[in-house]
């Protein structure tokens, strides 16, 4: 009797429904660390309200409309030459396939354009040739960098980063400050000495814009990789004779695949994704620049203009196809850029390479190719200081500080915008700061089931397009009200001052641009926070848990002081990527109250002096942040940076 009851137990015990042990298992975990389990489940939520459910917004939009699935917008897109144009035709009367020449009495014009292949290929096409010349110049500096023993390789180190000072769209202001038609160059050198001008238009000018400024990410990546890479691989190969072609060959770049990988995808992302330089080369009559599927969505983002919420289905489908590009390309790289690869990158070189000196020729090209990169980097920064700084139209150069004074002009509403961008920027910063230290204090400190769900959902924001972000906001909260309680008795409208209580943008833009801000940026913060713990030795957390303190004290008072560094670094990259975000600033933005440096500058309409004034102001802010990152963060700065 006494087997047969155990041998019953036995059997009911195994025939226990798992779910009800399931629930009773969590609300344990629950209850055995309520803080980390609290921030785990608000994070998730936070994040599945602003970041998964709009994406998702935006598939769905793309084929339900009015009730109903509709496909026949797909077959039309594709169809229709505006989109899909293989054969690249630029138009009656315009002339040319890659360079439309013009002969004038002063000069002859060298237009170079590139094919105008419809909306959707122009961006692809974008994507990858800029993705393509980031690759050469990146590897090449990475290797001559990691490899190769030269004097004044620290300085063309630091040199390297100054791409990184200005977003892409302030760098094509400067390109057109030198190489537009009345640019300084053409004007005053090429045009007088040579009897030509070079003017850049389109795909042309967006690809070379874009490249001159993302290969300093796949540089970043692939200096790191290589930098942390075992030295005993490439030891023990030219130990066997291997040459050092044969070194570089087959030891040396496949170690650079994890830094070449995550850098190539996601220049491919941010290149195909970018939305201010078309619109800057746009406002200054370029009409190829126009024809890229985030300019397409910018400019017919509502289905009806009086329909100020409902999202055009072309729009939707051309933002569904750039968010399937993000996902596809971050789940490619997704070992890369997780928080754990990332504090492998910080941890600092696993040894001493052997670098090689070079000869006197060799010496000659590696000082050429390093002085002409620099010079065509470079380039956009002269133009901007050059049209912020001087008369228009005038030789020789005369110092003037006009635009500076016209967007100081209290009726030029700089002042405005300046004070929104550093206040959305900053609130921004305050809940990025926040979230991404508790977010990576659980990911480092706590195993849960889930974990790899959670490390991609803090990751993942890197790759989405901002501009779809903000296509799925206005899908999701286009109808919100303004909270109000009069139905409860409560005398009280929604409005805080000039705060309005609601999340629709239409209505008011600035809390969900911030909300916008904070989980676009906030994959730096978290990656700098989880690095800092990696290195962080837990021996200190556990004897103040010994002696008694809690988890929030032990956070409070030995954590945060010994990662305030990865702290600061983190939220000033955060800051600064929130000081020039364009995307969804552009699209959220419809009230002139509301503009922020960027939004004005996409509105400025050819006014190179105003633009460049305010490519400054940014370009200092940005250059500020880089530098201090750098100083406080050393070598840890370089993952953060390049993403």
């Amino acid at each position: 009797m006494i087997d047969s009851k155990s041998e019953s137990e036995s059997i009911q015990e195994r025939i226990t429904p798992k779910p009800r042990r399931r629930r009773s298992s969590l609300l344990q975990n629950y209850k055995n660390d309520p803080l980390s389990w609290s921030i785990i489940i608000f994070i998730t939520v936070f994040f599945s309200i602003f970041l998964l459910v709009p994406l998702a917004q935006i598939l769905i939009v793309s084929v339900y409309v009015s009730g109903e699935f509709r496909f026949q917008a797909f077959e039309e897109i594709f169809s229709n030459p505006t989109f899909f144009n293989p054969r690249g035709d630029l138009g009656e009367g315009e002339g040319g396939y890659i360079i439309n020449i013009d002969h004038r009495d002063d000069a002859t014009v060298y237009r170079i354009r590139g094919p105008n292949l419809g909306i959707l290929l122009n961006t692809i096409v974008i994507g990858l040739l800029t993705t393509l010349i980031s690759i050469m110049l990146g590897i090449t500096t990475a290797l001559l960098m990691a490899r190769v023993d030269f004097r004044g390789k620290s300085l063309l180190g630091g040199l390297l980063l100054i791409p990184l000072v200005l977003p892409p769209f302030v760098s094509g202001v400067g390109f057109i400050a030198l190489l537009g038609d009345k640019g300084l160059l053409n004007e005053r050198f090429f045009a007088p000495v040579f009897g030509f001008k070079i003017i850049l238009e389109g795909i042309a000018a967006i690809v070379i814009v874009q490249s001159l400024h993302y290969f300093t990410l796949i540089h970043l990546n692939v200096y790191s990789s290589l930098m942390n890479s075992d030295p005993s691989m490439e030891e023990s190969a030219e130990n066997l004779g291997a040459s050092r072609f044969r070194i570089l060959r087959t030891v040396t770049l496949p170690l650079a695949l994890p830094g070449l990988a995550s850098g190539s995808i996601l220049v491919l992302i941010l290149s195909m994704e970018d939305l201010g330089t078309p619109i800057i080369f746009a406002g200054f009559g370029d009409q190829i620049a126009k024809q890229t599927i985030t300019y397409y969505i910018a400019k017919h983002i509502f289905s009806d203009a009086e329909a100020s919420n409902e999202i055009a289905q072309e729009s939707a489908i051309l933002g569904g196809i750039l968010l399937i590009f993000a996902l596809v390309g971050f789940f490619m790289i997704r070992k890369y850029v997780s928080l754990r690869q990332y504090s492998m990158v910080s941890k600092g070189r696993a040894g001493e390479f052997r670098t090689f000196k070079p000869e006197t020729r060799g010496k000659i090209l590696i000082y050429s190719f390093f002085t002409l990169l620099l010079l065509a980097a470079t380039m956009p920064h002269i133009g901007i200081i050059v049209a912020a700084t001087t008369l228009p139209q005038v030789w020789p150069l005369q110092f003037s500080v006009d635009p500076f004074i016209s967007i100081f002009d209290p009726d030029s509403g700089f002042g405005l915008f300046f004070t929104n961008t550093l206040k959305y920027s900053l609130i921004a910063t305050f809940l990025i700061v926040i979230l991404a230290t508790l977010a990576g204090y659980v990911a480092n400190r706590k195993k849960f089931r889930g974990q790899t769900a959670f490390d991609t959902l803090v990751t993942i924001p890197i790759a989405i397009p901002g501009i779809v972000l903000g296509i799925g906001y206005i899908t999701m909260f286009g109808d919100s009200k303004v909270l109000e309680f009069h139905r409860f008795g409560i005398d009280f409208d929604g409005h805080i001052g000039n705060v309005v209580l609601t999340l629709n943008p239409i209505t008011y833009a600035p809390i969900l641009l911030v909300i916008s801000y904070t989980i676009r940026k906030f994959p730096f913060t978290v990656r700098a926070v989880y690095a800092g713990l990696q290195q962080t030795d837990r021996v200190l957390e556990e004897s103040a848990a010994n002696m008694g303190a809690g988890k929030v004290r032990v956070i409070a008072e030995i954590i945060i002081p010994l990662i305030a560094l990865n702290i600061v670094g983190g939220a000033l990259v955060s800051l600064v990527y929130n000081m020039s975000e364009v995307s969804t600033t552009l699209i959220l933005i419809t009230d002139n109250t509301h503009g922020t440096l960027t939004w004005k500058m996409s509105d400025s309409n050819g006014k190179i002096g105003e633009l460049a004034a305010i490519g400054v102001f940014l370009m200092i802010l940005q250059s500020l942040s880089l530098l201090v990152t750098n100083l406080l963060l050393k070598n840890r700065a370089e993952a953060i940076t390049g993403l």
